[in-house]
């Protein structure tokens, strides 16, 4: 053996190291797993207000599909362009570090994870998901929000139609100052839902929210409520009037002085606002719970009306709605 290694000269002895290295005993190459990333319309966010996505990929086993049975593929960021990078701006490729046999993956899932969120397992903000299909020798995963572990009903949210009238009937007679109020209502009396959005369980990760805004100066956002069925009240009553009449629909009257307090007293709704109503995460936290998502449901422009009038809003969703795939291959 000595004889013969002082024959062949050292580049001869590197390139049979390489050969050595890179086949098995079949002589082939090891396959080496890959995946990756694609979505349309994830908007930005702000990691310090709402959080971070993060891409998972639930293992088969013979237990619970459960949160346990997800691995993480790492968390990612959308810049304003659209393009996908990790957190620190750097590309991003799915990682499968914790997959050991891609075969294995059941689905794929998106979550915002909240701002000081570290744990191991999926948030209980689910935006995206899909389940596997085979397509030639790739795993394809389509994300969408209609998926069963999303938000099935959001497949009728294209279809859905709002309409609405400026009315204050916290103030005991909804004709009464009813330029300061407004109501997701086709008639005065409260009695026929303005939206005809399916009802959210709440069990949902997601909830309805709507919103009035200063057409002059869009900071000025005024919260309506949160609600999940068209036909009940939204959670805020904060500057109603007490004792008045109370309809059982999503709706706001802006009649105390002050309130909210924090940017000016709504007197005229007329011509001066615009009217918004977004899906939103419903574990959102802090400062998020006080600025609308980007997922809009229904938007409109207030105009000049007399009581009982009913405006009609234009609905969004088809054009906000995100998606995504996820490929999986072995190469």
């Amino acid at each position: 053996m000595k004889n013969i290694l002082k024959i062949i000269s050292p580049p001869v002895i590197l390139l049979l190291a390489v050969i050595f290295y890179s086949c098995g005993d079949s002589g082939t190459t090891a396959p080496q797993n890959s995946a990756s990333l694609t979505v349309s319309r994830l908007e930005p966010i702000d990691k310090n207000v709402t959080g971070t996505y993060e891409l998972w990929g639930s293992i088969a086993t013979g237990h619970d599909h459960g949160e346990n049975a997800y691995r993480s593929m790492g968390r990612f960021a959308v810049s304003n362009t659209g393009t996908i990078t990790d957190t620190s701006g750097n590309p991003f490729t799915p990682g499968l570090g914790r997959i050991g046999n891609i075969n294995d993956v059941e689905d794929i899932i998106v979550t915002i994870q909240p701002p000081g969120y570290n744990d191991t397992i999926p948030s209980n903000i689910k935006i995206i998901g899909g389940s596997k299909q085979l397509s030639g020798g790739t795993l394809v995963f389509d994300l969408t929000m209609s998926y069963t572990d999303i938000l099935p009903v959001s497949s009728q949210f294209s279809a859905a139609t709002g309409s609405y009238i400026l009315a204050s009937p916290t103030t005991g007679m909804a004709s009464s100052d009813y330029r300061r109020g407004i109501w997701f209502t086709k008639d005065t009396t409260g009695g026929t839902a303005g939206l005809s959005l399916p009802n959210l369980p709440d069990t949902t990760e997601w909830t309805y929210q709507a919103w009035v805004i200063d057409n002059a100066n869009n900071a000025y956002i005024y919260n309506i409520g949160r609600f999940n069925s068209p036909q009940a009240r939204d959670n805020n009553q904060q500057c109603e009037n007490l004792g008045g009449l109370i309809w059982n629909v999503p709706g706001h009257d802006w009649l105390q002085a002050n309130c909210p307090g924090t940017i000016p007293d709504i007197t005229n709704l007329e011509n001066n606002y615009s009217v918004l109503i977004t899906l939103e995460p419903r574990y959102e936290q802090g400062q998020a719970l006080g600025l609308p998502f980007y997922i809009k449901l229904f938007s409109g422009n207030i105009g000049t009306v007399s009581f009982g009038s009913m405006q009609v809003l234009v609905n969004g969703f088809s054009s906000t709605v995100p998606s995504g795939q996820v490929r999986l291959s072995a190469n």
